[in-house]
């Protein structure tokens, strides 16, 4: 991984699949509030897929296509909270939860061996940190991206994932299998009605590329053709 081609093809194949199949990255996790005056609380409990599209552009860069739905849990008693009414403990008042929806389309690309994540709509680019490491038949991708400072504070994203090492020196295939933990740092949700000096958010999960979006629970797969009917054509037969 000390050729930056090679470690770039792996980033991507890590990310999504080469061959331009629905990569559905599967996680579960914890939404927590971050205070000054008090201690850390857990708000929801997360369920989660990005699921993405990877084409290749060039030699050197990808377009990427990514479609996220996160719902919401009761971390007592696991119930899905998306539509109803929950009381927010840090205001006292009453609102209603509403899935975390959002997608972009980028460019992944390496220039001058740094990897650039490139979002034309929003006019952001952001280098890539990335670096390797290995441990017997397991290797290790460390990453996170450098946003822009004129973008909301905070917000930041670490990822780390897990994979086979010699797979990963094998370059026939279009994707390597991976499972991975995720922190994600931002202001609270938009349904949250709760002031920024507050506090904020940290997003902290653990997932897989699973193998096709028919394979999630179905419970899951109910909330998202409700929220997200118009992805059912973009995940076509996958």
């Amino acid at each position: 991984m000390e050729d930056p081609e090679k470690s770039f093809i792996n980033y991507v194949r890590l990310m999504g699949d080469t061959s331009g199949r629905v990569s559905p990255q599967w996680w579960r996790g914890a939404y927590m509030g971050i205070f000054d005056d008090r201690n850390p609380e857990m708000l929801f409990r997360l369920e989660s897929c990005e699921m993405k599209r990877c084409f290749r552009v060039s030699e050197h860069e990808y377009e990427f296509q990514l479609r996220l739905f996160t719902m919401f849990r009761d971390p007592v008693s696991n119930e899905i909270l998306n539509g109803k009414r929950w009381r927010n403990p840090i205001t006292g008042e009453d609102v209603t939860v509403e899935p975390n929806i959002s997608g972009a389309d980028k460019i992944v690309k390496l220039v001058d061996d740094q990897i650039l994540d490139i979002v034309p709509a929003r006019g952001t680019t952001m280098p890539v940190n990335l670096w390797w490491s290995a441990q017997g038949p397991y290797m290790m991708a460390h990453t996170y991206r450098e946003r822009p400072e004129d973008r909301v504070i905070p917000l930041q994203d670490y990822l780390t994932l897990f994979g086979d090492r010699a797979a990963a020196a094998d370059f026939g295939a279009p994707r390597l299998e991976t499972r991975f933990n995720t922190t994600f740092i931002s202001p609270f949700q938009r349904f949250m009605a709760t002031p920024r000096a507050v506090g904020f958010s940290v997003w902290h999960a653990s997932g897989h590329k699973a193998e096709s979006v028919a394979g999630l629970p179905s419970d899951y797969r109910s909330e998202l053709a409700r929220y997200r009917p118009e992805l059912s054509d973009w995940i076509g037969n996958d």
